[in-house]
């Protein structure tokens, strides 16, 4: 195992010429963590939602670790030092889940001084993923209607990442339905799904446009929603 924060190593033991050992590196209880951001849009009138991925947060990772020799204190003490900075160091390690991580901030430091054993120091830390920034979006043009035009084109791009309609079927009683079929009606085809126990269903991937959705059960005979998936149509289009 290797775990390597700014070119200090975090896992490492040497021996003199005989035999002793001088310096014990070592950490324990190593902990990842992930998470995915996900926005729920509201379709009114229906029991169902529309889902935007904005993308994976930072990974967090954290891991108790020990310091034993006579260079103990110094390394905490840079370790520390890079800590009340709170700059992006460098970071490598072949640990599950952080192989990929190569930039880290140190969230939280905790170090302990062990009783009874001179040289030998434990601590806990935090370490969140680093990335960085995107560059600075474009400026929109001074002019109003450049303005607007830029304006609207961001709020479309944003607009076109919503593809998932996601709802909910129900019986009169309001228990779910399960097996009922789900059509979605466009200009440009059809799409069939239909509900699982919990009286669910899900179209994934669909094309931006306005769409029909109707139900093949009992007490949505007759009925048609309307629903606008993606970029909206301008008027008189």
């Amino acid at each position: 195992m290797n775990i390597e924060l700014d070119g200090i190593s975090l896992i490492k033991a040497g021996e003199s010429e005989s035999g002793r050992q001088m310096e014990v590196r070592s950490v324990s209880n190593i902990s990842t963590s992930d998470s995915r951001s996900i926005v729920e849009h509201k379709v009114p009138g229906m029991e169902g939602s529309v889902f935007q991925n904005l993308g994976r947060a930072a990974v967090r990772i954290s891991f108790d670790g020990a310091f034993q020799g006579k260079n103990a204190k110094s390394l905490l003490e840079a370790i520390r030092s890079k800590f009340k900075q709170g700059t992006a160091l460098p970071f490598t390690s072949d640990v599950s889940g952080s192989a990929d991580v190569t930039k880290v901030i140190i969230e939280d430091l905790k170090i302990q001084d062990v009783a009874g054993i001179q040289g030998k120091y434990s601590y806990s830390i935090i370490l969140r993923e680093y990335k960085e920034p995107p560059p600075e979006p474009t400026t929109p043009p001074s002019q109003d209607d450049q303005a607007e035009e830029w304006a609207e084109k961001k709020a479309e791009e944003i607009a076109d990442s919503i593809n998932v309609v996601a709802g909910r079927v129900l019986d009169p009683d309001g228990n779910p339905k399960k097996g009922a079929g789900v059509l979605l009606k466009s200009d440009d085809g059809e799409y069939n799904a239909e509900t699982d126990e919990e009286g669910k269903y899900r179209f994934e991937n669909m094309p931006p446009g306005k769409y029909m959705i109707t139900v093949n059960a009992e007490g949505y005979e007759g009925l048609e929603r309307e629903l606008t998936v993606g970029k909206k149509e301008k008027e008189g289009t």
